[in-house]
């Protein structure tokens, strides 16, 4: 049977490094699982990591190559949180930047050289200080894991000590890709940076909007009586200019009079008793009409007597209805009158029947 591509690419990987091993890093997967490798590294000369050992896990996805790992430090080492999954351009969290042909090698020379870069909030990145990191450096050196069953320095091939140590180091062959790496992990976190801090400008404006709303909307309700542009010097003048409009127009002609009056009627007919109607509709004739004018006088107690002829024909509509209401609850009432009277009936004669049966059984049994 033929094996997956995944699993055909993980064995090459682990003839690449058995091949070619370096004593700078050591990565293997686990016997029980393939998808998961525990690796080994060690920390660049002169930085803050020099002469610690550092250990991990690198978790395959089924669609490996064609996805990139999770990575997670399980060494304390004061650039990265342990037991979490870190996030770097070559780590599942950002998979728009994976390559398929990138694999384990090329993520153990990626995280020696990411070591002593700076965090910029990622996550699972950590900013300690230089003292900090040289003294976990040193303590990294006893870290044992249970899952390889031996000290992780254990793992690493021996240096090598030669006659070449005091020249430069050799570059990778990954020097490109790691460095194209590092560009691509800078441009990432500063977009996100931008997204950030632009959700926080949107959130500060929108409150800002809420705010105006809800002092807009207040204002809005104590204004709803007045318009818009209105001051209190026009209100008076309004109310005042009516006043003398209406004076105007009673005491122009009768006519006029009278289908002013009827209006006032027709509008303040439900709001106001026909005693009160009457009363006010005297006072203002009695300030509107001159004194000794007969004919004025007999028309205006006319119309008086018509206001409160209408009223009372209301009222007589009301009791009318209020009668026929009377007539209808007159005819119910009775048929609940007979329906309790059967209902009385029918419990007193089951009552009785009740009772003979008892004394029938009664003297059966004498």
């Amino acid at each position: 049977m033929s094996k997956s591509p995944s699993l055909r690419r993980i064995q090459a990987d682990v003839r690449e490094l058995a091949m070619d091993p370096s004593d700078r890093y050591h990565a293997a997967p686990l016997e029980s699982d393939m998808f998961e490798w525990h690796f080994t590294i060690r920390g660049a000369d002169g930085t803050d990591f020099e002469g610690g050992v550092y250990h991990g896990r690198i978790i395959l996805p089924a669609e490996y190559p064609f996805k990139p790992p999770h990575i997670m430090f399980l060494t304390p080492s004061g650039r990265f949180e342990t037991n979490t999954k870190v996030c770097l351009s070559f780590s599942a969290y950002h998979p728009e930047l994976w390559q398929p042909a990138w694999g384990i090698r090329l993520i153990l020379e990626a995280l020696i050289s990411f070591l002593p870069t700076p965090a910029d909030g990622a996550i699972g990145a950590l900013d300690w200080t230089s003292a900090e990191r040289k003294k976990l450096a040193k303590q990294s050196i006893n870290f044992y894991c249970p899952a390889c069953g031996c000290k992780v320095i254990d793992l690493l091939p021996k240096k090598k000590v030669t006659s070449d140590d005091a020249l430069p180091p050799l570059k990778s062959k990954f020097q490109k890709e790691i460095e194209q790496l590092q560009l691509l992990q800078n441009a990432a976190h500063n977009g996100q940076e931008s997204t950030d801090s632009k959700e926080e400008k949107n959130k500060d404006d929108d409150q800002q909007s809420n705010t105006e709303k809800k002092s807009s909307s207040g204002t809005n309700d104590k204004k709803q009586l007045a318009p818009p542009n209105a001051t209190p010097k026009d209100e008076e003048s309004q109310k005042k200019d009516e006043n003398n409009f209406n004076k105007s127009e009673i005491s122009s002609s009768p006519s006029s009079k009278s289908e002013f009056k009827k209006k006032q009627q027709q509008e303040r007919e439900v709001k106001v008793f026909p005693e009160a109607n009457g009363n006010q509709q005297e006072l203002r004739q009695n300030e509107v009409n001159p004194v000794g004018i007969n004919a004025e006088n007999v028309q205006n107690n006319e119309e008086n007597n018509d206001i409160i002829e209408q009223p009372n024909q209301h009222c007589q509509q009301q009791q009318s209805d209020s009668t026929k209401g009377g007539i209808v609850s007159w005819l119910i009432d009775p048929l609940l009158q007979c329906i309790i009277v059967l209902l009385a009936i029918i419990c007193y004669l089951f009552i009785r029947k009740v009772k003979s049966l008892v004394e029938e059984l009664q003297a059966l049994d004498s």
